[in-house]
């Protein structure tokens, strides 16, 4: 992808965001998730409407970066932060 100026951007980014009924059906499953600012998470998805501000949480848990330490988990505040989500059930890296 190029940029107005010409030059290669790096992190070509798709900046509309998804609502929670196009995220709702990843929920629970192996997903990749790219975000607003271009990262690209995989792991399960889930979600969390409790916390009482207006907007559900979602959480991308991977597995663990070492051998008998937890799994890793990024939390995403809002749906309004992703703006790609692909079915990653195929992706031994996206399963815990």
């Amino acid at each position: 992808m190029l940029a107005e100026s010409g030059e290669e951007c790096k992190h070509p980014r798709n900046l509309t965001s998804m609502t929670d009924q196009e995220i709702k059906p990843f929920v629970g499953k192996p997903a990749r998730v790219t975000l607003a600012d271009g990262r690209i998470l995989a792991g399960v998805l889930r979600a969390s409407d409790d916390h009482g501000h207006g907007h559900t949480h979602y959480a991308v848990f991977s597995g663990a970066v070492r051998e008998g330490e937890p799994p890793v988990r990024e939390l995403i505040h809002g749906g309004d932060q992703i703006t790609n989500i692909e079915d990653a059930s195929g992706d031994p890296a996206a399963s815990l």
